[in-house]
């Protein structure tokens, strides 16, 4: 069975703030990152998984340097990169042409990745229980072993994973083949369809209520009115119309004012782009133009041309770019609080027009009481049966549609297929287990994958390094899914004695498939020979590095510029809507 296979080829990171970065390279098959500790090595990984969307803890130091990361990756033998910078990410082809920028992750990333690597897996949001693409996040976390948490439990190596509800157990199941692309597909379908029978279902009760109510009441061919309680009934409706009324002038003014925000912020990005195009303008006629004086192309005026303006002007771009980002996370938070804030009057607008109408009712029926006859009853029975009839026709034609759905699903949740795939787990959990020394847990009992596993002491760790390894080489077995790199850091966890240590390095070796890129980091091989790719920081507490900076300033620069442009347009796109 063929399969796309992920590669990733170079990542560099820049810290603009501090005038460093750091470009590294990775060969195809077998890399390994290895060096002291507090070099940078967990740095390096959790860097790539950054620059593809997944959030990763971080420590303060990094946090601090800002850093923008560019990752170059291959899929499906195209070559793509990838910029980040906070939460702002663009996909660029290899010549770096922007193919899409993203502000959002849930709502940007995630869909076009999932299209992308045609991953269909679907999970709920713990906020909405609605159904939506897998994170990146959730999308690589079956490959990558990270050194904070992956070494005493499983499916925890990435931050916000709670934006997914019991999310486990449906990647276990796809990652695995016991339910494939199409049972997630056929998921969405069938919730999309629930969640439209309890809308119509929900509408139909409330109908028959209110026809229960009038039928108690219609028929009668006159009625009489209190008109005491008539007067205070309409008394108290005028009242609550005027605070709701007020209220909706509160929201108006809210509104005017965020607006106002949202157009001085609008101006201020666009004076900023402007002055950032004006200053890339000036520093490439400084560049042209190396005599002591310069005239500015801009301004007409002449200027000492030295290698201290030069970085003047340098200094004076990186300042309008990160003014560029603080503006554009601003005009993120305006326009949400402006759709928050016409929501709110929509609702308020909402409730004044009900009111006035039950005024107009109460005030109709003192108008209409005398000639209301009954055929007047005839006319709304008719009306209820006719709606009452057509909800029950949209209910039945949903019902079977979901029916035929969920008869399509049951086949593809095979229970033959379900007993191989967990019979094979077991055999190679088993094998895997014994390869790493761990005599203390076996298969037996495992009625289903587990969602974890643990063993005693030192044990867990290679317990969990069998479990990972199982679940791989099953995924590859029955599944069509991409080949992602495998990425595992620091694998000597709790106290290793030097046995198992060596075991561990070498069946990280032996046993990771040659059609999966490997990616380890350690501070030792233990006594394995390696003779493949090495990555070696070496600075303690400083993996990027001055020399570097000029040549990764110059590789980012304009696809950050590019990346913002794109956001800018994308902003004032959204402020119009």
């Amino acid at each position: 069975m063929e399969r796309n296979q992920l590669l990733i080829k170079k990542l560099t990171v820049l810290s603009i703030p501090e005038k460093s970065a750091k470009t590294v390279t990775f060969h195809p098959q077998r890399n390994l990152i290895t060096g002291e500790n507090d070099v940078g090595k967990s740095s390096i990984i959790k860097s790539i998984y950054h620059s593809l969307g997944a959030d990763v803890h971080f420590d303060s130091v990094w946090e601090k340097a800002d850093a923008i990361s560019l990752l170059t990756f291959s899929y499906s033998n195209t070559d793509y990169m990838i910029l980040r910078s906070r939460d702002h990410l663009g996909l660029f082809d290899i010549h770096g042409n922007l193919l899409q920028s993203f502000g959002s992750i849930i709502k940007g990333l995630s869909p076009h990745f999932a299209k992308l690597f045609n991953n269909r897996l679907q999970l709920k949001q713990s906020k909405t229980n609605q159904r939506i693409p897998a994170s990146p996040a959730i999308q690589f976390l079956p490959f990558y072993i990270d050194q904070d948490k992956s070494w005493t439990k499983p499916w925890d190596s990435f931050e916000g994973l709670g934006v997914f509800g019991g999310f486990k157990r449906d990647l276990i199941n796809f990652v695995t083949g016991i339910r494939p692309n199409e049972y997630f597909l056929l998921s969405e379908r069938i919730d999309k369809l629930s969640a439209k029978l309890t809308t119509l279902k929900n509408e139909s009760g409330v109908l028959s209520s209110a026809r229960k109510t009038v039928e108690k009441h219609i028929p009668k061919a006159t009625y009489d009115i209190d008109i005491k309680a008539f007067k205070r009934d309409i008394d108290r409706l005028i009242v609550k119309l005027e605070v709701l009324k007020s209220k909706e002038n509160e929201y108006r003014k809210n509104l005017i004012q965020q607006k106002n925000k949202e157009v001085f912020i609008d101006n201020e990005i666009t004076l900023v782009s402007k002055s950032i195009r004006e200053i890339n303008k000036d520093y490439g006629h400084s560049l042209n133009e190396l005599d002591c004086e310069i005239t500015c192309p801009t301004c007409n005026a002449n200027y000492e041309n030295s290698m201290v303006s030069r970085f003047g002007l340098l200094e004076d771009i990186d300042t309008c770019r990160s003014l560029l980002s603080d503006y554009l996370e601003d005009k993120k938070k305006i326009t949400k609080e402006v759709v928050k804030l016409e929501s709110q009057l929509n609702l308020q607008v909402a409730k004044v027009l009900e009111i006035t109408a039950l005024l107009n009712e109460k005030k109709g029926k003192v108008r209409l009481k005398d000639v209301i006859q009954n055929e007047s009853s005839k006319q709304v029975k008719e009306i209820f049966n006719r709606s009452q009839s057509n909800y029950s026709t949209q209910i039945g034609e949903i019902e079977e549609q979901k029916l035929g759905l969920e008869a399509d699903r049951s086949k593809l949740n095979n229970k033959e297929r379900k007993d191989s795939i967990i019979s094979r787990f077991n055999t190679l959990i088993d094998l895997f287990l014994i390869k790493l020394n761990v005599h203390t847990l076996n298969s037996e009992g495992f009625s289903d994958i587990p969602l974890s596993v643990s063993s005693q002491g030192s044990d867990t760790p290679r317990a969990l390094l069998a479990y990972y390894y199982a679940l791989l080489f099953t995924s590859k077995e029955f599944t069509s899914l991409p080949l992602f790199p495998l990425v595992i850091d620091s694998p000597n966890q709790q106290d290793q004695d030097a046995t198992n240590r060596n075991k561990i390095i070498k069946f990280i070796f032996e046993n990771t498939p040659d059609d999966y890129q490997l990616i380890l980091g350690t501070v030792d091989l233990h006594g394995v020979e390696y003779g493949g790719h090495t990555i070696s920081p070496a600075t303690k507490l400083k993996l990027l590095d001055d020399d570097e900076f000029e040549e990764g300033y110059k590789i980012v620069s304009p696809l950050l510029d590019s990346l913002q442009a794109s956001l800018v347009v994308g902003s004032k796109v959204m402020g119009s809507e």
